[in-house]
């Protein structure tokens, strides 16, 4: 059963690892300028600490470690109320709202 499960924990960080990288690689260095460009806005920066947070979160899950999924559910929370206040600077208020939602929802949900 612990094979599974390592070999499941290595899946979820490996394939968007090796698949961002692959699509980086095909881009032509237009496309490459954009992507540094984008890399370095902080509204991205948030969406990345959602996504991390996400497969801390899973992992944890998967492994049993309870401060690993913790500390993805931290992320993700960071991740949500970050985007909401930036979503409420930038005037998106319905995205405002449904990020504050969700970000509340899934914080019900974790400490159910």
């Amino acid at each position: 059963m612990k094979i599974i499960q390592a070999i499941i924990i290595i899946l979820i960080w490996a394939i968007p690892i090796f698949s961002i990288r692959k699509t980086y690689k095909k881009m032509d260095y237009e496309e490459k300028q954009d992507v540094k460009d984008e890399l370095k806005n902080p509204s991205f920066l948030l969406f990345v600490f959602t996504c991390i947070g996400f497969q801390v979160l899973v992992t944890g899950n998967i492994s049993e470690i309870k401060l690993l999924q913790h500390i993805g559910a931290g992320l993700v929370f960071i991740g949500f109320v970050s985007g909401c206040v930036g979503a409420f600077r930038q005037r998106y208020f319905k995205k405002g709202i449904g990020l504050m939602l969700a970000g509340g929802i899934g914080a019900v949900i974790y400490f159910i």
